[in-house]
C-alpha cells in the first residue's frame, strides 16, 4: 500500500486491524467482519498482528525473556532457537541478557520488531517500522518476513511512502491518495499502465508521449497520448527509431544514468541510460511497449 504522508494508508491499516471504528462501509477477513474498538473491550484481531513504529518492549525484562514472552505454548527449546534466530538476524546477539531499559532507542527498537515477528499470524500488517534503520538491516529483515510468511502461507500488508520499497517486495500495489484507492493490481500492471498521470506520479518518473513527439517512421506513430516509464525508452539506430531527442542533463543517480531531454518540439523527456550521454548532442530511441 503506497501513498504520499497523510494519504490515508496507517489509517486504512488500524480500520483493518480493528483499531478504528467504521464511518461506513464494511471491512471482512476471512468472509467474517473485522470489527473496531465499539465491539471489543480489547482491540485487535486475533488472527492478525500490526508492526507499527509505535514500539512496545518489557523494560524490566532482558532482550531474550521479551521474545519469549510472545511464544506462549513453545518448549523452552523452541523459544530458544526462535530467539536465537531473531537476535541474529536484528544484531542483538550479544546483547541477549541486557535489559531492555538500559538499551538505546534504536536497540528498542530492534528488541520491538523481534518481539512482534517471534510469530508470524494469518496476517501481517506493518506500518513502515523498518523506516530509521539502515538500509543493510531493512533489506535483511524484509527477506526474512517474505520468507516466514510465505513458509506460512500467511499475508502481508506493508505501508510505505517509498514507491521503490513497494515495487521491490510486493505481488500486489495498492495506490492510495487523498483517503482514496486511485488503482490496485500486480505490480507491473500498475507501474506500467498507471490509471492517470497523477497516480504514475507517484510511482516515480514519467513522459508523455503524444502523436507529434514520434517520428514519421514509427510503428507507434497512430497513438494520440501515451505514459511512458524511463527505463521504456531504449536508445537505438536512427531507422529503428521512434524519436529523436537532444540532451539536455545528464546525472549519475547510484543505479543508472538519468538523461533529461527534448525534442525539436520543445517538450521535455526522462530517460534511463547504462551509460552517460553528452550533453547537447541528438540520440535516437525506440520505445518498449
Amino acid at each position: 500500500m503506497v501513498g504520499r504522508s497523510g494519504s490515508g494508508k496507517t489509517t486504512l491499516l488500524k480500520c483493518i486491524y480493528g483499531l478504528e471504528d467504521l464511518a461506513g462501509g464494511q471491512i471482512l477477513f476471512k468472509g467474517e467482519p473485522a470489527l473496531g474498538p465499539a465491539y471489543h473491550l480489547v482491540p485487535g484481531h486475533p488472527q492478525m498482528s500490526l508492526v507499527s513504529q509505535e514500539y512496545h518492549v518489557l523494560e524490566n525484562h532482558t532482550i531474550a525473556e521479551n521474545i519469549y514472552d510472545k511464544l506462549p505454548g513453545f518448549t523452552n527449546e523452541e523459544k530458544e532457537k526462535r530467539a536465537s534466530r531473531l537476535l541474529k538476524l536484528l544484531e542483538l546477539n550479544l546483547l541477549r541478557n541486557t535489559r531492555a531499559k538500559h538499551l538505546s532507542s534504536g536497540q528498542k527498537q530492534r528488541v520491538a520488531i523481534a518481539r512482534a515477528l517471534a510469530i508470524i499470524p494469518e496476517l501481517l500488517l506493518l506500518d513502515e517500522p523498518f523506516s530509521n534503520l539502515d538500509k543493510l538491516l531493512s533489506e535483511k529483515l524484509f527477506s526474512f518476513v517474505l520468507k516466514e510468511v510465505k513458509k506460512n502461507g500467511s499475508s502481508l500488508i506493508l505501508i510505505t511512502h517509498l514507491a521503490e520499497e513497494a515495487l521491490k517486495f510486493a505481488d500486489t500495489i495498492c495506490v492510495v491518495d487523498e483517503g482514496k484507492i486511485l488503482q490496485t493490481g500486480p505490480k507491473w500492471e500498475v507501474y506500467y499502465r498507471p490509471g492517470n498521470t497523477r497516480l504514475a506520479g507517484l510511482l516515480g518518473g514519467f513522459n508523455l508521449v503524444k502523436k507529434e513527439d514520434l517520428l514519421s517512421t514509427s510503428p507507434h506513430k497512430k497513438i494520440n497520448k501515451v505514459l511512458f516509464r524511463p527505463d521504456q525508452f531504449i536508445q537505438t539506430p536512427a531507422d529503428k527509431a521512434d524519436m529523436q531527442v537532444t540532451v539536455t542533463q545528464c546525472t549519475f543517480n547510484g543505479k543508472c544514468f538519468e538523461i533529461l531531454s527534448q525534442n525539436k518540439n520543445g517538450n521535455q523527456f526522462l530517460v534511463y541510460t547504462h551509460k552517460p550521454l553528452a550533453v547537447d548532442k541528438s540520440f535516437y530511441f525506440k520505445i518498449r511497449i
